[in-house]
């Protein structure tokens, strides 16, 4: 089976780093192999899945879009993998979505970018933080969702009920007062095969997030951390991009979903859609 994984080519992509809010971010840039230096291209910019940094998933995206002939930026969100940022892995959606703002700008502001043909393409989570760039930079040329994260929440709800979701909040809430009481930044951890007596609270706890992350960190991406902080917990719960699926028209708007996901609901994904205006 491991043979016939997708495995990335670390030369196609050259190490780049733009500022966000006063932080310098780390990402790839990826251009087109027939491309002659300078020549001016469209461009994507990628965001990928909770806690994920700019090796893991997205280099697969990132390798054929160039080979179609875009430039295609790819960052660490603050915090996590080489860029800046404190706490470290503290993961705040709205806060990956101002990165994704400034990692736009800063692709349209590049000599070899058609600043007119820029477009956000995300990934799992990275999915609904396109459609909230998209909402926010009115400059793209289009917005794409693939297995799109909407409503995490609403995946935690299905998965425990609501007042099991309710309880799970509170084991969060309890944990943000630690912070405010000993200014100490408490931790979770950020993959497990499920949630049990011994890992009460996990960012993903599934055996598919449990075996990829394991696997990915361990061979190509040594910066992806184990741990997030437990004040991600809240941010992270609540943040829902089907709000956001109205603004992004008359950006064009593709949305991708498999039939089947347990994790990325597909009636959250078909929710996401019946809420986008044209063209769609």
């Amino acid at each position: 089976m491991q043979s016939n994984l997708l495995v990335a080519a670390p030369p196609r992509r050259t190490p780049i780093s733009f500022d966000s809010d006063g932080l310098t971010l780390a990402g790839h840039v990826y251009r087109p192999p027939q491309a002659e230096p300078g020549t001016v291209t469209p461009a994507i910019v990628m965001a990928g899945p909770v806690s994920s940094v700019k090796e893991q998933t997205l280099p697969h995206y990132a390798e054929r879009f160039a080979d179609a002939g875009y430039t295609v930026v790819t960052f660490d969100p603050r915090g996590f993998g080489e860029s800046e940022g404190e706490p470290r892995f503290h993961y705040d959606p709205w806060l990956v979505v101002a990165d994704y703002v400034n990692a736009v700008a800063y692709t349209m502001h590049r000599d070899d970018v058609d600043a007119g043909r820029v477009a956000a393409v995300g990934v799992c989570m990275g999915g609904g933080y396109a459609l909230a760039t998209a909402a926010r930079e009115r400059r793209l040329a289009a917005c794409a969702s693939i297995a799109g994260g909407y409503d995490i929440g609403g995946t935690f709800q299905r998965m425990l009920g609501a007042e099991g979701l309710a309880s799970y909040m509170r084991l969060a809430n309890e944990l943000r007062d630690r912070d405010r009481a000993n200014g100490e930044v408490q931790y979770v951890p950020t993959i497990a095969p499920a949630l049990s007596e011994e890992v009460p609270v996990a960012i993903m706890p599934t055996e598919e997030a449990y075996e990829y992350y394991s696997r990915t960190s361990r061979d190509h991406a040594p910066t992806w951390s184990p741990k997030t902080t437990a004040a991600s917990l809240e941010p992270y719960l609540t943040f829902n991009a089907i709000s956001q699926a109205p603004l992004v028209a008359p950006t064009p708007l593709l949305i991708v979903h498999g039939t089947t996901d347990a994790a990325l609901l597909p009636e959250l994904a078909q929710a996401a859609y019946d809420a986008a205006g044209e063209p769609k």
